[in-house]
């Protein structure tokens, strides 16, 4: 059995056409968690009448990503069945997948366990564009704050990367779109809702899994069309000094501070250095995109 778990918040087509691309996949031993934290848009509404098998967990809108999530992990604890095999998979509601989509996670599962399997992310406007294919780096790379995506290593295309390899094996993974053995969480227990509100708790969580002997693998026919517009601040993209200097306090944004410090404390070893190092890529990589836009104009 299979717990989806998706948290929404004010996104009730994006939630619907999820939901949509999840009622026909070809894989049936499913149920979907929706936690809705606070929606006013009727999201809710919407879900009870389109899709009535759909599990609806509701929250008042301070839950953010890692409670809300939490609550469907918790939910699907305590009503699963003991004489299956258990997983949760994490997906955001900004993404649609493929009919056989929970189909090539499981095969991938049962080729490579004991594992997590995460999915290769594309843009859904352009599906060659690999967004996402893993993370390559090393135990080093908590010392400097180094690594790269591996999407790079195939030219940020899909088509390359499908024909190359039938999965990467990565430092860490992304809650967009990963299947998580149940036992696991009885392992190294949930997401870290008090020092990761929003950002990097499954980034975390995946790094507690690895070194807890799960190996961190992704599926290279496990694709997840994301809606690249919808996914939170764009820190890569044109955004002005005022907006990038707010991101160091914003709870919806991945540059923000206290979530880089408590992540640099829990799993580097260097620590401070670790966060100096990457708070000065932050600011490097921002300075260096400002250069390159005046370069330009």
């Amino acid at each position: 059995m299979i717990s989806i778990v998706i948290p929404v918040h004010n996104r009730k087509d994006y939630t619907q056409q999820c939901l949509a691309c999840l009622s026909i996949q070809t894989y049936r031993d499913f149920q979907i968690i929706v936690v809705d934290d606070g929606s006013t848009d009727g999201t809710t509404e919407m879900i009870h009448r389109e899709f009535t098998d759909v599990i609806v967990l509701k929250g008042d809108g301070n839950l953010w990503w890692t409670e809300a999530t939490n609550w469907g992990i918790r939910y699907a604890q305590q009503h699963q069945n003991s004489r299956k095999t258990n997983f949760v998979l994490t997906l955001n509601d900004d993404t649609r997948v493929d009919t056989n989509y929970l189909q090539t996670m499981l095969d991938a599962y049962q080729t490579y366990q004991p594992c997590l399997v995460g999915s290769v992310s594309v843009d859904s406007d352009k599906p060659d564009k690999l967004e996402y294919a893993g993370y390559a780096g090393s135990e080093f790379e908590l010392r400097t704050a180094g690594g790269r995506h591996v999407a790079a290593d195939y030219g940020f295309s899909y088509q390359e990367l499908s024909r190359q390899v039938a999965f990467v094996e990565s430092q860490s993974l992304p809650g967009r779109g990963t299947l998580i053995p149940m036992a696991v969480f009885d392992k190294v227990g949930l997401f870290d809702s008090k020092r990761f509100v929003h950002y990097m708790a499954d980034i975390e969580f995946s790094i507690r899994a690895r070194k807890a002997g799960y190996r961190l693998i992704v599926n290279a026919s496990s694709v997840v069309y994301e809606f690249v517009s919808a996914t939170g601040i764009q820190v890569e993209k044109g955004v002005s000094l005022k907006q990038f200097i707010d991101g160091f306090t914003s709870v919806k944004s991945p540059t923000n501070l206290r979530v880089r410090y408590n992540f640099a404390m829990a799993h580097s070893n260097s620590k401070l250095l670790y966060f100096a190092f990457d708070i000065g890529r932050i600011c490097a990589g921002f300075l260096l995109r400002k250069i390159g836009v005046m370069r330009h104009t």
